[in-house]
């Protein structure tokens, strides 16, 4: 004890458990089927996030007209390590049977790898995510993008 009759000792230190919170807003894609067979119909889409592959968040499906797509979602993913450095985005769509390089209907429309907020960061940081893919040549071109943004939660396990 010290002059004021406190107690001296350590610090204990509680495990703090961070959530890398992720929002989907909304986007725009470019098919490029759609600028030589032009279709009326709404196209599926859905959007997949990760850290690593063992661990992929999706947001639900939504049905999307030319090309522009509304998620509105949050995502929440458990980081269990400081090695992390960059997300994984990317965008799908789904139930396409017509399209003869995929055997369960689903192509992937676009991807993004974006740097991780610095650990030590509070801030929420909001972007347009570009995302790239293969066009039919196959060379890298701008596929479309997603409004993001993500901050990272901390809390006491």
């Amino acid at each position: 004890m010290d002059a004021e009759g406190k107690a001296e000792g350590k610090r204990v230190q509680e495990a703090a458990s961070t959530e890398l919170v992720v929002d989907i807003y909304q986007g725009f894609t470019i098919d490029e089927r759609d600028l030589t067979q032009p279709s009326k119909d709404p196209g599926y889409y859905r959007v997949l996030v990760w850290i690593d592959g063992k661990d992929v968040h999706g947001t639900k499906v939504v049905k999307s007209f030319v090309g522009f797509h509304q998620f509105n979602e949050r995502l929440v993913i458990d980081l269990h390590s400081f090695d992390y450095k960059y997300i994984y985005i990317e965008l799908q769509r789904g139930a396409c049977f017509k399209d003869p390089g995929t055997s369960n209907g689903t192509v992937v429309m676009g991807r993004a790898k974006i740097r991780l907020p610095p650990w030590n960061s509070c801030n929420k940081f909001a972007f347009k995510a570009n995302l790239i893919g293969l066009n039919s040549d196959p060379c890298v071109v701008a596929k479309g993008y997603l409004n993001v943004s993500m901050y990272l939660h901390r809390y006491r396990a």
